[in-house]
């Protein structure tokens, strides 16, 4: 996004899509939307943050969580990148307008494609570095098995029937992992210890701390047979662990989490191909078994989620370079730096429609809302879009989502220019959107259709609230606004090494979670303040992130 900088408009560049309609002669300067940015940026901070102390797949997971953070971090996820997309919408239209296709798109790869690649060399390499670390390290910690945990994992079928029969429980958790027996018979997919310890009255409901039941477990490894094996002996499919997730939703992921998870279990690593071939006949299996209604829109739309999603997690799509296999869509590579490349994308779509006559015109705007909810209810994550960390080319389904809130945002620049009221009924909005809409989406969470309604409801109207409010507040703060907005830009390019530094090192804390939260997110924040200040902000990396800025004169 650009911060608009000129309160007059300029002459329409040669290759600009024509001339706008303001409401005013003059576009007044929008600080509201500067503080907008900032504020956009640094929840991501916030999201990042609370993930250490929730049961969520996040690299440092800490003993000490609370099951409420869940809250904040689903309502942050629903609406704060859309309300990016649609910001940086609004904003490559204005750039479009003043300095027509080719500025825009010069424009667009110093701040955007730029600072990308640089990040690709140096951030996110720390952050793996990181992320490696601590599961590396987890996995070293002195936690025990226990002698019936042992043979299970090692397939020592003779073993596991002499512990049991010498009074070993089928049924109790080994402290280190919090795993069953039964849990790990299904981790590992094997159905001759599954029949063992189910005859030798294992519980088939039995969960971990994070709610997942054996047959989350089976499933999140594509192991099929086992994931029969347990539904011929009861097992409930529509059971949900404490993220909302069935097993058939919840093992249609990112692989890398799954070679994350083995990692930490002590377990080899699952091979790609045969693991996600595993994993989408699991989720079909699964989700026959579930038996919901097919003639009705719900039961379509949740079949079609799965089906989709199978496909596009699974073995088809695993590319062969000599030997090192790529997925075409799931592979971390962009990590949380995606958004800047799909942005960058559809920076480009936007150049090419307007290259062929179709550039955003603010007509018939408000049938871009509607667009929204068929890819949502496509979506597998249980609140917002789904997790894309790369390659380079992002799910189909998940560029028509974000593509749908960047159109708009240009849309409304077309039509109303920067003195747009967008989001002026935020007094409306914003309650609509969080004792309304969100808590009818909790409710529905069963009925697909209704709650894929309730949550693009819920982040149209959050995302156009808050807009609403940030005008309300943030409208005259002058230089305060660009010094903010700036700063939010290199703080969230920075941010995830830093913070993932200071889970690890309050692991060993006997803390409450909000207090680690607060810590870890305030000191992220005022680290990276200052670095900004001191570090980037009058260098050649603060050019190249948000133009040149001149220290005032002092005296």
């Amino acid at each position: 996004m650009n911060d608009p900088r000129n309160t007059t408009r300029s002459p329409q560049p040669a290759d600009s899509p024509g001339p706008i309609r303001d409401r005013k002669p003059a576009d007044p300067r929008r600080t509201d939307l500067d503080v907008l940015r900032g504020i956009a940026m640094l929840l991501g901070i916030v999201l990042h943050s609370l993930m250490s102390f929730m049961p969520c797949p996040w690299p440092v997971q800490d003993s000490r969580q609370n099951d409420l953070f869940f809250i904040p971090v689903a309502v942050i996820h629903l609406f704060r990148m859309p309300l990016f997309f649609l910001l940086s919408g609004f904003f490559a239209m204005f750039i479009l307008q003043k300095q027509g296709v080719r500025g825009m798109l010069q424009h667009r790869t110093r701040r955007i494609l730029l600072p990308l690649l640089l990040a690709l060399i140096t951030i996110v390499p720390l952050s793996n570095f990181l992320r490696h670390g601590e599961v590396n390290s987890q996995v070293a910690e002195p936690r025990h098995r226990g002698e019936l945990a042992e043979a299970i994992v090692a397939g020592d079928l003779p073993a596991a029937e002499r512990l049991l029969a010498a009074g070993a429980s089928a049924n109790q958790a080994d402290p280190g992992f919090g795993l069953t027996p039964l849990g790990w018979a299904a981790v590992t997919g094997n159905t001759g210890m599954i029949t063992l310890l189910l005859d030798r009255g294992a519980d088939l409901g039995a969960a971990d701390g994070a709610g997942s039941t054996p047959l989350h477990h089976a499933a999140y490894f594509g192991w099929t047979p086992a994931v029969r094996l347990l539904l011929d002996r009861g097992a409930n499919p529509a059971t949900r662990d404490k993220a909302g997730q069935t097993a058939s939703s919840s093992c249609l992921g990112p692989f890398e989490a799954k070679e994350a998870k083995a990692r930490k279990l002590r377990l080899p690593p699952p091979p790609a191909k045969a693991t996600r071939r595993g994993i989408a006949e699991s989720a079909v299996l699964l989700e026959d078994a579930g038996g919901r209604a097919p003639v009705t829109l719900s039961g379509r739309l949740e079949d079609l989620s799965i089906r989709y999603r199978s496909l596009l997690y699974s073995d088809t799509l695993l590319l062969d370079f000599g030997g090192r296999t790529v997925h075409f869509f799931d592979e971390t590579v962009l990590d949380h730096l995606w958004f800047l490349w799909l942005l960058f994308l559809l920076v480009l779509f936007l150049a090419l429609a307007v290259r062929l006559g179709f550039a955003p015109t603010g007509r018939y705007l408000w049938f871009i809302p509607p667009l929204t909810f068929f890819p949502q209810a496509m979506m597998g994550a249980v609140f917002g879009p789904d997790v894309w960390l790369g390659p380079l080319v992002p799910p189909p389904l998940l560029l028509l989502y974000y593509g749908s809130f960047f159109w708009f945002g240009a849309a409304v620049y077309a039509r109303d220019g920067l003195g747009t009221s967008l989001g002026s009924r935020w007094r409306i909005l914003l309650p609509a959107g969080l004792l309304v809409c969100f808590p009818a989406s909790v409710v529905l969470l069963d009925v697909k259709a209704g709650d894929a309604l309730f949550q693009s409801a819920c982040t149209w109207f959050l995302a156009l609230g808050v807009m609403g409010l940030s005008a309300h507040c943030f409208r005259d703060l002058g230089s305060r606004a660009r010094w903010f907005s700036d700063s939010a830009y290199w703080i969230y390019l920075a941010h995830l090494p830093l913070v993932l530094a200071l889970q690890i090192a309050v692991l060993p804390l006997a803390w409450p979670p909000a207090l680690k939260f607060l810590l870890v997110f305030s000191t992220a924040t005022a680290l990276l303040l200052a670095s900004y200040r001191w570090l980037v902000r009058y260098t050649w990396i603060g050019t190249l992130l948000n133009g040149p800025r001149r220290p005032r004169p002092t005296g």
